[in-house]
């Protein structure tokens, strides 16, 4: 009798856990768009921000992609909001925008990148683990399972703010990028996104401010 009530317990236990796992948030499956947002964001260790006052912001937003050889220019609503939402973060951080003819100490260069990947990846078989062939009472020196190929296609999505030092300019005339940002993830082209993401970004970087 005590065997049998054991077991039930423990028949009970299991379906508890198993019914608790199933209410788990799967990290992955179940991440919002919002959670699947990657930014990315580097600076010039040795650039005083302080030391800047003014900066300048495109008027149009590059876009890049692997599928031509060339660059374009464009202005969507997505693109408008790139530039104000940049814009206004710099302004909040004590930067004053001027025109780029005014000789700017910052540039701010705003670029769309849409690239596509085919790929081939080749899954060796792996199937048997840690059980050999031995522990079935067969000699042998492991597992075969036939190869395969699986040809698949990514497309992916970003966005990248980078602000280059035109006070500074190397010897050879070159303007270093002092701070930058990339976007990965859902929805990084959604215009209704941009504040949110913007946001992110310069929340990552506190350095970033002439206060």
């Amino acid at each position: 009798m005590k065997r049998t009530v054991y077991l039930l317990s423990s028949i009970v236990a299991l379906a508890a856990l198993i019914s608790f796992s199933g209410c788990g948030k799967d990290p992955l499956k179940d991440m919002t768009p919002e959670e699947s947002r990657i930014y990315i964001t580097n600076h010039d260790s040795q650039a005083n921000f302080k030391s800047y006052a003014t900066f300048s912001i495109v008027d149009s937003v590059a876009v890049l992609t692997n599928r031509t050889d060339t660059a374009k220019k464009a202005l969507t609503d997505y693109d408008k909001q790139l530039i104000s939402s940049v814009s206004a973060a710099m302004q909040s951080r004590g930067y004053t925008l001027v025109d780029k003819a005014a000789k700017p100490d910052l540039a701010v260069a705003l670029t769309r990148i849409d690239n596509s990947f085919t790929n081939v990846a080749w899954n060796p078989g792996w199937w048997g683990g840690a059980w050999g062939p031995g522990y079935w009472g067969y000699p042998g020196g492991g597992w075969y399972w036939p190869s395969y190929y699986v040809v698949y296609q990514v497309n992916e999505k970003q966005t990248a703010i980078d602000v280059f030092d035109l006070k500074n300019p190397t010897a050879d005339n070159k303007y270093v990028s002092v701070w930058n940002a990339l976007w990965r993830g859902s929805g990084v082209w959604n215009t209704d996104n941009v504040a949110s993401m913007v946001q992110a970004s310069f929340d990552q970087s506190t350095y970033l401010t002439n206060k």
